[in-house]
């Protein structure tokens, strides 16, 4: 489902029968965060972009922006994290002149999935503090929560509300998102119509993006 920018969605080129923009959802993952080479869970701590991450995105929003053109977004939504504030940010930006006339939205429900208890540890801290629960993550995917935390379905409810109430802004047309790795994970699935236990296994590389069509 990742796509490069000078790849066109057809959904965003065409026109519905009646004359509105057809509908399409593009699904970004935000750019590469700051060197974590413990590789501590980040979850929905507020981890800044790298500069490399910032770079990258920056042009990956111009290729973006002059493929699309003729049919800009209606708007842009991200989650209230500063890593996803900015990437939506630099493809509104991309948009130029009109850039300045579309909104950027931050709505908590689009923040990544929420690891409690885990976030900031290491998986051998996880280990230590809760034996077996790394384990039985693994066993039951979908459903497992850590302390204080969310499952992926759990998630996945929350990430497909939070599209409903971006397309309740805006019935018609093109619209942006900027996600993070598991909340897209989720989106894709059920796009796809994958068994959520599956979700994982859909590569969310930093800066892919996705185009939704007809959603």
């Amino acid at each position: 489902m990742t796509q490069s920018a000078d790849s066109a969605c057809p959904a965003t080129s065409a026109q519905a029968q009646d004359g509105r923009a057809a509908r399409s959802i593009w699904l970004f993952r935000h750019g590469a965060l700051v060197p974590n080479p413990e590789r501590r869970f980040v979850g929905q701590r507020d981890v800044e972009l790298s500069a490399h991450g910032r770079a990258s995105f920056e042009a990956l929003a111009a290729r973006f922006a002059e493929v699309h053109a003729d049919n800009p977004p209606q708007a842009f939504f991200c989650s209230d994290s500063s890593r996803g504030i900015a990437c939506a940010d630099m493809l509104r930006r991309a948009f130029r002149p009109r850039g300045g006339t579309m909104p950027v939205i931050a709505d908590r429900g689009f923040r990544e999935i929420s690891l409690g208890a885990w976030e900031g540890l290491t998986k051998e801290e996880v280990e230590r503090r809760f034996p077996g629960a790394l384990a039985e993550r693994d066993r039951n995917w979908a459903d497992y929560a850590p302390a204080g935390g969310e499952s992926f379905a759990m998630l996945s409810s929350r990430a497909l509300m939070a599209l409903v109430r971006a397309r309740m802004h805006c019935p018609e047309g093109m619209l942006v998102v900027v996600g993070h790795a598991s909340f897209n994970r989720c989106v894709l699935a059920d796009y796809l119509a994958l068994p959520l236990c599956e979700a994982r296994r859909i590569p969310q590389e930093y800066g892919c993006m996705a185009c939704l069509e007809n959603r």
